[in-house]
């Protein structure tokens, strides 16, 4: 597993979603109470971004459907989507953040 530079820690803000590109994968990152979640950001109902979506308390909410997803470990929490988001570790190194990816 590699760790990959995806952006400083600067470029991240409370309570917001940062869209990231990398590898082929399409990711969302949020600060939410000074903890950096990184998980898939399309929907796994269906095509939908989900950083487009409504960020609330420890969950976020897709846009389409209104499917919500923990930010801990991105399990389901209502239907109509059942299977949870990919969980991506994170780690800051300086000012850098990075994301484990395979």
């Amino acid at each position: 597993m590699n760790w990959v530079r995806v952006c400083s820690k600067y470029d991240l803000k409370e309570g917001e979603v940062v869209s990231i590109d990398l590898d082929g994968r399409q990711l969302m990152l949020i600060v939410q109470n000074g903890i950096i979640y990184a998980l898939d950001r399309i929907c796994t109902h269906m095509d939908a971004d989900l950083s487009m979506g409504f960020l609330a308390e420890g969950q976020i909410t897709c846009p389409l459907h209104l499917s919500s997803f923990r930010l801990e470990d991105g399990v389901a929490l209502n239907p109509p989507a059942e299977r949870p988001l990919r969980r991506y570790n994170v780690k800051i190194d300086g000012d850098d953040i990075y994301v484990q990816v395979e």
